[in-house]
């Protein structure tokens, strides 16, 4: 807990995005010391692994967003949903008048949505309340959903701590509030589900989960086989899809404007792909293609969405153009839900994209990446993720 507490008085007192910067080395000694001793706890009360996450994130709820400013365009879209518009089609950039001041606040306002349609009513649900620290809260308290679903899913507790102490969820659930923390713990529930038998509620809480961020869906044909009235089953959830989406259907092609823009210009300190940048912008369709063939593989070989998803986590961390902080999520979860604590240290390292603040710039409100940036994150990431799974074997609960 003294770690998030540290990282929380550094952000109240950051006067501007740089100084926010100082939270990556407590974030390194935090986790260093979560994974030396949560490995070792063995108490499996649910009372007590649920306290100490809340303990853990609760000094960082409140906090100003200074690591991301993602949270402001969660509740300028649900705003503009709720007013009627199309996030799709009407970027935040042209609808002056909806709340102005919180308008300023979002990047790169001139590119619509790139979120799926239960993400937005997540939005619109958010903007009821219009406030970062609401939005930080409501993903923290979803957050605390992961660990009791870790203990279940493995039958085991060190996931479970690992998870409920680590600085990475923490930071980016009760700081952050990021979208990609209500899609996790949706397909963290539907990989315990499926492991303890329960096969229609893990489709549901997976595609879910897809509604939320696209990467869950990519496991629910590892369910197919084995899915009772599979037919019934995707009618309802591709209704439930559509239900969703009404609002903004009538976009037409436009719905993917947004995820367009992101897919052929958006960079920021990728494991491969700085590497093969200078080959100009169509090397990011190989990617694309290596990344589809490590989810088709995974598919044929294994039954469990666990597996799966382990496997596609890591390529979408490794082989994205794009890894910010939190999308390291979705290898550490995978990662404790297969046994392994390889992600739990290599995230430690990433914690350091974040010292690309220091490089911010208050009068313009923008920050350069520096070629250090790869150097001071990635090969030490690597080496721990080697050093970690050549020492522990997968060990899948059944």
């Amino acid at each position: 807990m003294s770690g998030s507490v540290i990282c929380a008085t550094i952000l109240h007192q950051a006067p501007d995005r740089g100084a926010a910067a100082a939270i990556v080395p407590v974030g390194l000694a935090w986790g260093a010391a979560v994974l030396a001793l949560g490995s070792r706890i063995e108490l499996r009360h649910w009372g007590w692994l649920l306290l100490a996450a809340a303990l853990v994130r609760l000094p960082l709820v409140g906090t100003p967003p200074l690591l991301s400013d993602d949270l402001y365009r969660y509740l300028f879209e649900g705003l503009a949903l709720a007013a009627g518009h199309n996030p799709f089609t009407e970027a935040p950039a042209g609808l002056p008048g909806l709340d102005d001041a919180l308008r300023a606040q979002v990047n790169h306002p001139e590119i619509p949505t790139v979120y799926p349609p239960l993400a937005l009513w997540w939005f619109r649900l958010l903007a009821l309340a219009a406030t970062p620290t609401a939005v930080q809260g409501a993903t923290a308290l979803l957050d605390l959903v992961v660990p009791p679903a870790l203990l279940i899913a493995t039958r085991r507790a060190w996931p479970a701590w690992i998870y409920a102490l680590h600085p990475l969820p923490a930071i980016e659930a009760a700081c952050g509030g990021h979208i990609d923390v209500p899609a996790i713990v949706a397909a963290t529930v539907g990989v315990a589900a499926w492991r303890r038998g329960h096969r229609g509620g893990a489709w549901w809480a997976l595609g879910l989960g897809g509604l939320l961020k696209l990467l869950p869906a990519v496991l629910l044909p590892a369910l197919w086989r084995r899915l009772p009235r599979r037919q019934l089953q995707l009618v309802a959830l591709l209704a439930l899809a559509t239900a969703l989406a009404l609002p903004v259907l009538p976009a037409g092609p436009a719905l993917l404007q947004g995820a367009g823009a992101y897919a052929s210009r958006w960079a920021f300190n990728g494991c491969v792909y700085p590497w093969l940048e200078p080959l100009g912008p169509a090397v990011r369709w190989p990617l694309v293609g290596l990344g589809a063939s490590v989810g088709a593989l995974a598919l044929w070989r294994h039954t469990d969405p666990g597996e799966v998803w382990a496997l596609v986590g890591a390529a979408f961390v490794l082989l994205s153009p794009t890894v910010h902080p939190w999308y390291v999520l979705w290898a550490l979860v995978p990662s404790l839900l297969c046994g392994r604590r390889g992600w739990a240290w290599a995230s430690l390292p990433l914690l350091g994209s974040y010292a690309v603040l220091l490089a911010y710039d208050p009068q313009t409100g923008q920050w350069a990446e520096a070629p250090w940036l790869w150097w001071i994150t990635w090969p030490p990431a690597l080496l721990l993720l080697a050093l970690a799974y050549r020492s522990e074997p997968s060990a899948t609960a059944p």
